[in-house]
């Protein structure tokens, strides 16, 4: 599988608590919509959204620069987090975080950052381009996936406890007066 990133440790464990912490007690927690609107068939989660997470948004930022390089373009984006719980049953099914057109036209990179593994089920899955091959991805506290936008991909049901997310999306910029050269 291609086009996707794993940062083992991207957050400490500490890290993670003191989100989990302070968030849990501080959010008001919505049931996730798709399109503006709840379809609970196709996702079943409740999600909040924070607007900069202390540490975080700067450590992010300078990673992105370094891995994502594209001449001619910048990597902007990075909007608030959407702080994510799934609870016994609640899932996301297959889907991509972007569109051809419309309000997420622009999402280059989507990046899942798990807060906790204390919980059963719940994988995050990628599909290939084919859509032959999925891969499961590992659980970790403080880990981070970083994959194309495009790819589809979804959360299986969890089975077992609460699992814990923060999810956020990338976005390029054309640069002004690049210059293309061939070197």
């Amino acid at each position: 599988m291609e086009k996707y990133w794993e940062i083992k440790n991207f957050l400490s464990e500490q890290e993670c608590l003191d989100i989990l912490t302070k968030y849990k007690s501080e959010l008001k927690l919505m049931p996730a919509k798709v399109a503006g609107m709840e379809i609970t068939d196709k996702r079943k989660s409740s999600v909040a959204f924070i607007d900069n997470i202390e540490n975080v948004d700067e450590r992010l930022k300078e990673y992105l620069k370094n891995l994502i390089q594209i001449k001619g373009f910048e990597v902007t984006g990075l909007g608030p987090y959407q702080f994510t719980e799934y609870k016994v049953g609640e899932y996301y099914d297959w889907h991509t975080d972007s569109s051809k057109d419309g309000e997420y036209k622009d999402r280059f990179c989507s990046i899942v950052i798990q807060l906790n593994d204390e919980y059963e089920g719940g994988y995050l899955q990628l599909k290939d381009e084919s859509g032959d091959y999925t891969i499961q991805l590992d659980k970790g506290i403080g880990r981070m996936y970083i994959f194309y936008s495009n790819i589809r991909h979804r959360v299986m049901p969890v089975t077992s406890g609460t699992r814990y997310s923060l999810v956020n999306w990338i976005s390029l910029r054309k640069l002004e007066n690049f210059e293309k050269t061939l070197i």
